[in-house]
């Protein structure tokens, strides 16, 4: 069945229905730092720099994705940009917000946590996303953005929800309604692509090409960032273990029975599992 890109269906099943319901499990959850988050200086500081990274990677998100509004070579493809700007604004908004209320809570600056957690090799690809989309090309801006950098952190949405569950219900209900439009980000943007693409033999190889480069440095971005964070889970689960007894890495997996290095494995695997889809529904294996 086509995909229907038209923003007055994006209104009805996304900004009127989806977000509202959304909103309101937020609200029934209420917006309080869960009292063993702010009494534990570990979990406080995990707590902070995965948020940080969530809004490093909405920003850098929300800011191509707006810029793609100006390039986008078809209605389909502009009113797609258009959708995932104005979800994206939504993500940045409401990670930024906990952020702020996770460093007030510690009497830090919100900004040194963001700083902190920006590594130089990720800088470097955000800012290789901002050089295409303002050099003017809306394919490659796509790629790399929807199906490098979205299409390779969406996968871990399910793993950082289940990790958050049973310590702040909040956030894992934040990053549930994200990984809702993520995965409807990299699923429309694979299929802009391949329609873009579907007569030119050489672009596509070309664009292909970008995308295996993008893929191999967003691979070794992410190698540093899973290793970090389950590192810390691993540590905060040891600290908090009644927390945690009934806690699922994965369906049927507590973590409490799941080694750190079976974790990292199993999430690098499910990373190249799901991208590797993600290429061939663009038609870029």
């Amino acid at each position: 069945m086509p995909i229907d890109f038209s923003v007055s269906r994006w209104i009805d099943n996304v900004a009127s229905a989806q977000w509202a319901r959304e909103s309101r499990v937020l609200r029934g959850i209420g917006e309080a730092l869960p009292d063993v988050v702010v009494q534990s200086p570990p979990l406080a500081e995990v707590h902070r720099l995965d948020l940080a990274l969530f809004v490093v990677f909405e920003e850098a998100a929300l800011r191509v994705s707006g810029a793609l509004t100006r390039l986008a070579p078809t209605p389909h493809a502009l009113s797609f940009a258009a959708q995932q700007t104005m979800d994206e604004a939504r993500h940045h908004e409401m990670f930024r917000c906990r952020l702020a209320t996770a460093s007030a809570a510690a009497a830090l600056d919100d900004t040194a946590a963001t700083a902190q957690i920006l590594i130089p090799p990720l800088r470097s690809f955000i800012d290789r996303c901002y050089e295409v989309a303002d050099g003017g090309s809306f394919i490659e801006g796509m790629v790399l953005m929807n199906l490098v950098l979205e299409g390779m952190a969406h996968p871990l949405y399910a793993y950082e929800e289940r990790y958050w569950a049973p310590l702040d219900p909040y956030l894992a209900q934040l990053v549930r309604a994200a990984f809702t439009d993520e995965t409807r980000h990299v699923a429309f943007g694979a299929d802009v692509v391949r329609r873009l693409l579907s007569e030119d033999p050489d672009q596509r190889a070309k664009v292909a090409a970008l995308c295996r480069d993008g893929r191999r440095a967003m691979g070794e971005i992410f190698s540093v960032y899973i290793r970090e964070f389950v590192g810390l889970f691993d540590a905060v689960a040891r600290l908090h273990p009644h927390l945690f007894a009934g806690a699922e890495f994965a369906p049927g997996r507590l973590i409490a029975e799941t080694p750190y290095e079976e974790q990292v494995a199993l999430i690098e695997a499910s990373i190249s599992r799901e991208h590797a889809r993600l290429v061939a529904r663009a038609g870029l294996d």
